[in-house]
């Protein structure tokens, strides 16, 4: 009798009890709850860095074509209104500039300029360079030149409306989160260009 006593009792314990399974789920619950949050933290961080490099490449794109350019001078006029940037000649030309989505100095749109063999042969694009116009269309880029000039501690710089030989370029680059959102920075870039006169 005592030997079936013995084995009904090592019988019963076999399983898991109703609170024991039911702590075991709250636990796997808690623990998978705070996974997941941490993959979409992840995400969340991976998608923002990204975004950040490609502001990063747009605005250092820019600067580099303004660093090609000449230096204003006293007597440069603005040109009229002209679709692309191939007729920007100066500094002050470029500013108050701003195009979406991002375009090329001759007006196309990044990734949808057209592809030739030797300048004279057109070719398709590759399907794996072909960037994507949705998130294009929602990227913004400005350019703002100012007047700069030594402040009076020589510590910084001040604006100013006079001629001088300095100028500040602001590459600014906005992303909108989708069609009708606004648009907020991702990047903004900045560099100070001055006049150096030829030496005779």
């Amino acid at each position: 009798m005592a030997t079936r006593k013995l084995w009904l009792q090592r019988s019963c314990r076999n399983g898991f009890t109703l609170i024991e399974s039911l702590v075991s789920v709250t636990i796997t619950a808690i623990a998978g709850a705070a996974l997941f949050s941490a993959i979409g933290a992840s995400l969340g961080t991976c998608y923002s860095a990204l975004n950040h490099n490609i502001g990063t490449g747009l605005a250092d794109q820019m600067l580099e074509e303004l660093a090609a350019v000449r230096f204003p001078l006293a007597s440069d006029t603005r040109p009229g209104f002209q679709s692309s940037r191939e007729y920007f000649d100066d500094l002050d030309d470029y500013d108050s500039w701003s195009s979406t989505p991002p375009e090329n100095k001759q007006g196309y749109t990044l990734g949808g300029e057209p592809v030739t063999i030797l300048e004279r042969y057109p070719i398709s694009r590759p399907s794996l360079l072909v960037p994507d116009t949705g998130f294009l269309n929602r990227l913004t880029r400005e350019v703002r030149v100012e007047r700069i000039q030594p402040d009076s501690d020589g510590t910084g710089w001040e604006v100013t409306q006079s001629n001088t030989a300095y100028r500040r370029v602001t590459v600014t680059i906005k992303l909108a989160m989708n069609a009708d959102s606004q648009s907020h920075v991702i990047t903004e870039a900045t560099r100070i260009f001055s006049y150096v006169p030829l030496s005779p």
